[in-house]
Formats: structure tokens, C-alpha cells, sequence
């Protein structure tokens, strides 16, 4: 993976977490909405027996025409499944890229990249801020600006 590979996927870490979340939300929508169109019932009603007398032993058209239009809508739901799921596995496997690189930094490189890539924290604020809540120390930006650049490195050649 390149380096400019690396950042964009940092960079869109928190946007693609969002997405995944949503995704999977949208995933357990479309899955309940499969499981009610097989919980109609289909039962012809008597009146609906006795309203058309060319179809007193059959199915009515309408039943007919609702079971049809049934099959129609799972079969659109279970398309609209297919490309959801193929949208979960791609971002899940953003993340697990992201996520199995920061692995392999030690603390204070995971935490800067993070506030840096992720969070899009300046090399200011992360000196000041950043880093003085991990040591109770600062430092300044060339220091955080050459930390952020190592770390970056030793990551994309993971």
C-alpha cells in the first residue's frame, strides 16, 4: 500500500465508520422488511370468493396479483441486500486495514497519527494539547510534524 493510499484511508477512518454503521442499520431494515412480505398472508377472504364468478375455484386476480407483486419486492429487497452487504464488507475491510497498521505503532505514534489523520487536529494543537495529556509535556511542531511523518512511514511499509 502506498503512503498516499494510507493517508486517505486515516483521513476517511471516522467517515467510513460512520457509513458502516449506517450501512449495517440499513442492512437489518431491508432483512425485516423481507421477513413481513413472507408473514402475508394470502387467505382469500369469502367475499372476495364470491365477488368475480369466472374465478369462484381459483385464487382471485387480486390475491394472485399481490402474491406476484410480493415476489417482485423481495426479489428488488434481496438485490438492494446483495449491493449493502458487498458495501459492509468493503468497509469493514477499510477499517481493519487502518486499524491492523495502528496496531503496530507504539502508543504515543498511534495516539499523534490518530489525532492528526483521524481527528484532523493541527501539528500546534497536537503539540500542545494532544501530547500534553498522554505526558504532561509539549512539543513543538517540527517534533510532531517529524513524528507523524515517521510514524507514517514505518506503517505504510507494513
Amino acid at each position: 500500500m502506498t503512503k498516499e493510499q494510507l493517508i486517505l484511508l486515516l483521513k476517511n477512518y471516522k467517515e467510513n465508520k460512520a457509513k458502516l454503521k449506517l450501512k449495517l442499520r440499513e442492512k437489518e431494515s431491508i432483512l425485516r422488511k423481507i421477513e413481513s412480505l413472507k408473514n402475508v398472508s394470502l387467505s382469500v377472504t369469502s367475499y372476495e370468493e364470491n365477488s368475480d364468478i369466472h374465478s369462484k375455484n381459483i385464487i382471485s386476480d387480486k390475491v394472485g396479483n399481490k402474491a406476484s407483486s410480493n415476489l417482485d419486492i423481495e426479489a428488488d429487497l434481496r438485490q438492494e441486500l446483495e449491493k449493502i452487504e458487498n458495501e459492509i464488507s468493503e468497509l469493514n475491510t477499510k477499517l481493519e486495514e487502518v486499524d491492523i497498521r495502528l496496531e503496530g505503532l507504539r502508543k504515543k505514534e498511534r495516539e499523534i497519527l490518530i489525532a492528526y489523520y483521524v481527528e484532523g487536529n493541527s501539528y500546534k494543537h497536537i503539540g500542545n494539547i494532544t501530547y500534553y495529556n498522554l505526558y504532561n509535556e509539549t512539543r513543538s511542531e517540527d517534533t510532531i510534524k517529524k513524528i507523524i511523518q515517521k510514524a507514517t512511514e514505518k506503517i505504510a511499509e507494513f
